[in-house]
């Protein structure tokens, strides 16, 4: 049998798709395609995007090398998106030079991963300027912000930084000259900073994400948010911060993660979660996870329509309840449990088995049923749960209370106990997951 050739079928597609494919491969890889044939050389050199990223340490000069060679041969072509991460080049000089070359040749998204102890690299003034910028993304533990005092970033719309350790001078103005922002994230990582103050002022920012995780108690932000056109808020800390909101009535979703158990002992709690709350009362869609809550931190949610609550190993059930009691028109309500083994740490083994995990007390019934459920809860969802007796407890109270419940989905491990007939709601299905 004679071998029939293959086609490359590859190499026979238009130019631009050859480039279009080429550009999702890191810049290295993509340059070894030239070795394919000429026309491939011709090619590579004109991939819009470049990905440099240095993993191994010990060949810092190789990989400089390898950076100034692309940019070389890629003469004066634009970059549409230019991705930089490289922890182990000491030289600053050849990293700033790199940054001014991608805003020299009209960069759009700039991502930019640089992580060094003892050093610090400050952006180039022209970075600010840039105005072609649409994505920046950076992570890093040296470098520093100082953005001219106008004409910052003209047409930048998503910003996301991760620091390490910042400094309150770049927390406090890089988040403030950004006059087209629409999608801010923010990951600050290891603060051990006591007072340092992030500053937001958008008029254009619709999506913000924040994360605080502090190194130690004695950690404390304040934080300002300006933001007129704000729509999602998502938050997630270790020991809650101060927030200060200012025009933030458009704000329609939110997600509040208190994820650290000992977070609610500490003496500024209940004055920060009452701020937090009551800044974001106006919310159409909540999502909150937290170990504990006083009820006095708890505003009216009037607005309120739809909440997923997570509760924790500790099963402060309480919470729910305040919440129903608040939120006078919801209608889709869930319940989810997520496991956490630092809750146990607080009891003993024989304590925690006895009064939390088995105890029916753990679940309080309400002395007057909250309205929502009289008139407004349609659909219910529990999940996570174990089938413990404080846990059935809860469930069958919102299912025989539920007087408008259209739909109640629960864990398997729960429906031992639940019969349709139980519910006050003729029409209410009842569903296992």
């Amino acid at each position: 049998m004679s071998e029939v050739g293959v086609k490359d079928r590859i190499s026979g597609l238009p130019d631009s798709v050859l480039c279009h494919i080429l550009s999702f491969l890191p810049t290295k890889y993509a340059l070894r395609c030239s070795v394919l044939s000429t026309r491939w050389n011709n090619i590579w050199a004109s991939v819009p995007n470049l990905d440099f990223e240095n993993k191994n340490s010990s060949d810092s000069a190789g990989f400089m090398t390898f950076v100034e060679r692309v940019l070389f041969m890629r003469d004066s072509l634009d970059i549409q998106r230019f991705r930089l991460h490289c922890s182990s080049v000491g030289d600053f000089t050849r990293i700033y030079s790199w940054v001014r070359t991608a805003i020299v040749r009209n960069v759009v998204e700039l991502d930019l991963g640089v992580c060094k102890n003892g050093q610090t690299l400050e952006l180039p003034k022209s970075l600010f300027m840039c105005k072609t910028l649409v994505v920046f993304k950076v992570k890093s533990n040296c470098i520093t912000y100082k953005p001219p005092t106008s004409g910052c970033f003209p047409s930048l719309k998503f910003l996301h930084v991760i620091f390490e350790r910042p400094d309150s001078e770049s927390m406090e103005k890089i988040f403030t000259c950004c006059p087209v922002l629409e999608d801010l994230t923010i990951d600050v990582r290891y603060a051990c900073t006591q007072g340092w103050k992030l500053k937001i002022s958008a008029p254009e920012l619709k999506t913000l994400k924040i994360a605080l995780h502090f190194s130690n108690a004695n950690s404390y932000c304040e934080t300002f948010v300006n933001a007129p056109k704000l729509e999602n808020l998502d938050l997630k800390q270790d020991i809650l911060s101060g927030y200060y909101w200012e025009n933030i009535k458009s704000l329609v979703k939110a997600s509040v993660n208190l994820y650290s158990h000992g977070a609610w002992h500490y003496g500024t709690f209940i004055s920060n979660a009452t701020a937090l709350l009551a800044g974001i009362s106006n919310v159409k869609y909540l999502s909150l996870s937290a170990h504990s809550l006083n009820a006095c931190c708890l505003p009216t949610f009037d607005n309120l329509s739809e909440l997923k609550l997570v509760l924790h190993d500790c099963y402060h059930w309480e919470l729910l309840t305040d919440l129903l009691s608040r939120s006078p028109n919801l209608q889709s309500l869930i319940v989810e449990h997520k496991k956490d083994e630092v809750c146990a740490a607080d009891y003993t083994i024989q304590y925690y088995l006895t009064n939390v995990l088995y105890s029916e007390q753990r679940w309080s019934t309400p002395k007057s049923l909250p309205i929502c459920l009289i008139s407004h809860l349609k659909t219910i969802t529990i999940r996570g749960f174990k089938g413990y007796p404080h846990e059935k407890k809860a469930a069958m109270f919102l299912f025989e209370n539920g007087k408008v419940l259209d739909k109640m989905t629960i864990d398997t491990g729960l429906c031992k106990d639940f019969s349709p007939s139980q519910s006050v709601s003729r029409a209410c299905q009842f569903e296992l997951m």
